[in-house]
Parts: structure tokens; sequence; C-alpha cells
């Protein structure tokens, strides 16, 4: 499927970015909400708190000066008839702030237990909703794919980056292990082996490792590489690293691309087409993709409320096609796009700018300012980028 603007040019970005955009304003309507709503729940909790809090500290400024005063009085008069009086007011005045002081700080105390639980369900239906779009909604994004492979079967975590924003996803596979075989196909490398029936000597044998386990894999959108491979009885580990034609390949802890005479043996063509095999294997072999955890600038964006900050650096990126969109179509008041098939068969789809904005106006303020940044309002100014869909 090829993906085109309206004068038949090819989109910078090959996805059929009208159905991403719609699902991007679905989920800035459903998120947008829920945040707000942590925010107001947190306002509500820190007066109530604020409110409790200042009760407590009222009681105790009430009774450092109580003291204060009666000892002063008693040292004015200075007669020791009115010591057993003075010291039972101050009693009685104690206790009854003291119970009243439990009772306010028990208020304290359930509110702020309470907070953390209401808190993480709101955070947990915002991850909820962005699960679906993060994975592959957001356009020019680094990312960075670790895989693991053990006893309880193969993991992995996907990290994605651009502009301040990262995203960490949570990896299921099928596989119960995950070997050479399976990832990449046929692999082999040389290394030493002792031979021979009268007289063992050692010679140079082309290893086959289609049937090592994969322990170890990371990947990411520039094609830098990094697999560790053993064998089943776990007492031979391979390790290759690096990108394009440049590969390095370890023998245990011994580097053999530089070894003279192994080195000559290591097949870099071969090598360099396991990033566009792992590729594959990614997009045919994950099962289900949780997302953990989004951050901004390196913070918590769901605990610290900025998921709508979030959503303007993303906003800021489907600003610039849209406008491309724009320059290239017939019509100033919607964006169009077509599909074409291998055979040559063309499809449209379009999306009005009144759709568009009538959607994100109903968010409210928040809504309004996303609209502005995709340039949904001529007056709005979009970045010069260009992104890289990995």
């Amino acid at each position: 499927m090829k993906y085109i603007y309206q004068d038949s040019t090819e989109l910078s970005v090959q996805r059929d970015f009208i159905e991403d955009l719609k699902t991007f304003l679905d989920i800035t309507s459903r998120v947008i909400p829920l945040e707000n709503s942590i925010i107001e729940i947190k306002c509500k909790h820190k007066e109530a708190l604020y409110e409790l809090k200042s009760r407590i500290q009222g009681m105790n400024n009430f009774e450092e000066k109580l003291n204060v005063l009666i000892k002063g009085l008693v040292n004015e008069v200075d007669i020791d008839d009115i010591v057993p009086c003075a010291n039972a007011i101050l009693q009685i005045c104690s206790e009854n702030l003291w119970k009243k002081r439990e009772v306010l700080e028990a208020e304290c105390r359930k509110i702020e237990n309470g907070t953390a639980h209401e808190y993480r369900e709101f955070e947990s239906r915002i991850l909820e909703v962005l699960n679906r779009f993060l994975i592959s909604g957001i356009y020019g994004a680094e990312k960075r794919f670790k895989l693991s492979s053990g006893v309880n079967g193969v993991s992995g975590k996907m990290e994605g980056y651009v502009s301040g924003l990262q995203y960490c996803y949570t990896l299921g596979f099928a596989e119960d292990s995950l070997t050479i075989d399976k990832l990449i196909g046929n692999l082999s490398l040389p290394g030493w082996i002792r031979s021979g029936i009268l007289r063992k000597e050692e010679k140079i044998k082309m290893l086959d490792l289609s049937e090592f386990i994969v322990s170890f894999l990371e990947y990411d959108s520039q094609k830098n590489i990094c697999l560790i491979l053993e064998n089943k009885k776990a007492n031979r580990k391979f390790r290759i690293e690096g990108r394009e034609l440049k590969y390095f390949v370890y023998d245990t802890n011994k580097e053999i691309t530089t070894d003279k005479e192994l080195g000559v043996f290591v097949d870099m063509k071969n090598l360099a087409k396991i990033p566009e095999k792992v590729r594959a294997y990614l997009r045919t072999n994950i099962r289900t993709y949780i997302l953990s955890k989004v951050l901004l600038d390196e913070e918590d964006a769901v605990s610290t409320n900025q998921i709508f900050d979030c959503l303007k650096v993303i906003a800021e990126q489907y600003g610039v096609i849209f406008q491309e969109c724009l320059a290239k179509g017939n019509n100033r008041d919607e964006i169009t796009i077509k599909m074409e098939e291998t055979d040559g068969k063309r499809a449209e789809k379009y999306i009005s700018r009144a759709e568009i904005y009538a959607q994100l106006a109903e968010v409210g303020s928040e809504g309004v300012e996303i609209a502005g940044i995709l340039g949904v309002d001529s007056r709005a100014h979009i970045k010069d980028r260009k992104y890289l869909i990995v």
C-alpha cells in the first residue's frame, strides 16, 4: 500500500495519516477529561488537607498560648492556692484538644491514603486509552527494543523517544524460547575445533548456530544490534553487535572479527541482514503490548499531570503533515490522501478542518489549543520539520 497526497506525490510518512489523526482526536477527547479529573481531585484534597491542618495548627497555637498565659497569671498572683486550679484548667484543655486533634488527624490520614488509590484508578485508565495509540502512532520516534529468552519464555520491552517524550511498553510473545533460526534464519560463525583420528589438531570450522538460544537482543530504529546467543548447554556463547556493514563478533569474551585467522571467515554482508530480519520478526510476533509509563523530560507524565503537554508534542508532528496535505490538496477546508494498492487501484480518504475543530473544541480550552498546534486555525504557525517513520 502506498499513501500519496492529492497531487499524486508520496506522503512524507507512509501511513494512513487520516486514520492516525482520527485516533489522535479520539484519545485526546478521552484523555484530557481524565487528567482534568485527577487535577480537580488533587485540588479538592489539597484544600481539604489545608483546612484540617490549619485547624490542628490553630489548636496547637491556642494550647501553647494558654499555657503561657495561665503560667504568667500564676506567677503574677504568686499564691499556692491557685496552682491546682491552673493545672486543672490546663489538663482539661489538653485532654479536649488531644481528642479533637486525633479526629482531625484521622481525617487527614483518610484523605491521604484514599487519594493514592483514587489517582491510580484514573492513571490506569489514561494508560489504557493511550496504549493502542503510542505503540505506532507517533511519527519520528527513536525506538529501542529489548528481548530476552529464558525459562519463563520470551519477554521484551520497547521504549520510544521523541522531543522529550518517552513511552515504554511491556511486550509479550507466543514462543516458549527464541532460537536464531526463528529470529533470523540460518547463521554460521567461525570457531576453533579439535579434530583428527590419530592426532588431534585445532582447525577452523564454520559452526551452525541456528539452534542457539537468543538470550538477549537489543535493536533500535538506527538499526544498531546487540545479539547474545548461547547453546542449550549454556557452555558456548556468542555476541554480535554493530550496524550497517560494521559488526563485531565475540566468542565468549574473545573478539573474532579482528582475529587474523578467524576474521576472514566472518560474512559481514550476511550479518548486515540481521536488523531487517529482527524488524520483520518484531512486526509479526509481538502478541501483546502494555503501556507501562509515559515520561516527559524524564518526569512521570501521568503522575505529574503532564499528559496534555505530551499530546502537544504529538500535535506538532501531526501539524506538519496536516499542513503538507493542505498545501498539496485542492481544498483548503479539508485534507485528502489517496491510497494506492499494488495493482494500481486508488481510493481517497478525507477529513474536514471543521470536523477536526469541532471535535477538539468539545474537549475545552485544551482541545482548542491542540487545534491551533495542528493548524486547524489558519493563524497557527507550524514548525518546518521532517519525521522518519520507524
